[in-house]
């Protein structure tokens, strides 16, 4: 934790005056030992509508995110041809990467051995900011917390940016750009009712995204009143604030708050549309006798 003071004085009410403290830590989460001699928990292995994106496995993160790499779309039937053999394969759907072939050479088919892992929800760092600065009998004070270098497994998407998954569920923007003939660049995949292998009906790297955000956790505005209104009120201190929690948040995560926490030590960081913290204003008067 690093921190700072400074002030100066003058007239009247006083000149400015700061302070400064930055604090943050850093992690490295690795599981080392499994009892039994297993590689990975079988047990601890959630299911959501049949994905299941956690494996706690020997030398990963606890709650690693663990399955197929996207490699784009299918761009059109000729790449379906010359692909790896992979199940509901088609132009439009996912293109899943052969990766379970020995010394980097792929075998030619998408099987369970090409899951891999997909990243960690724990962050490797998170730390704050505390900054206040007055000025004569008026004080302005923030709050900013940022954490950094972890994943957050985005299952809202199996709701949003897929036809089959739920039948009357929202749909996102994102369809807009999906993939067609005319489009066959697109990341989104083909809006269609089907679901299998090569669409909705496993763990994937569509749904893995960066977790980083910076947060204005408080800003607020207070005003001190000068002693001659405090003795004449016979008042210790006095001042009215305005405090704003939450202010904003910069981050790059399309769900609605990259702060995704989770049940138990081994599982966690999945969004499944989590409600976002909100933002509140706050308005008062303090008053010591």
């Amino acid at each position: 934790m690093l921190g700072g003071r400074g002030g100066g004085g003058g007239g009247g009410g006083g000149g400015i005056g700061y302070e400064f403290s930055v604090n943050g830590s850093f992690l490295q989460n690795e599981i080392t030992g499994i009892r039994g001699g297993l590689s990975y928990l079988e047990s601890i292995n959630p299911s959501y509508r049949g994905i299941t994106p956690i494996r706690n496995q020997l030398g990963r993160s606890l709650s690693a995110f663990y399955g197929y790499q996207v490699a784009g779309l299918f761009r059109d039937a000729g790449e379906v041809n010359n692909a790896p053999v992979q199940k509901g394969a088609a132009p439009g759907r996912f293109r899943f990467a052969d990766i379970s072939g020995r010394d980097g050479v792929p075998d030619g088919s998408i099987d369970e051995l090409d899951r891999t892992y997909l990243g960690s929800p724990i962050p490797k760092f998170t730390g704050g900011a505390n900054l206040m600065v007055k000025y004569k009998n008026v004080e302005v004070s923030a709050y900013l917390y940022a954490s950094m270098g972890n994943k957050i497994y985005n299952l809202g998407r199996w709701w949003t940016d897929f036809y089959s998954s739920f039948t009357g569920m929202s749909i996102s923007p994102r369809v807009r750009n999906s993939w067609t003939p005319a489009n066959p660049e697109a990341t989104i995949p083909l809006f269609e009712s089907a679901s299998n292998f090569s669409t909705n009906t496993q763990s994937t790297s569509f749904y893995v995204e960066s977790g980083n955000y910076l947060r204005m956790q408080n800003l607020s505005l207070a005003y001190h009143f000068p002693a001659a209104i405090r003795n004449a009120l016979k008042a210790e201190r006095l001042k009215v604030f305005l405090s704003a929690n939450n202010l904003f948040t910069l981050t790059n995560y399309s769900g609605t708050d990259p702060g995704v926490g989770g049940a138990a030590d081994t599982v966690f960081g999945i969004d499944q549309g989590n409600y976002p913290v909100t933002r509140s204003f706050t308005a008062g008067i303090s008053v010591g006798f």
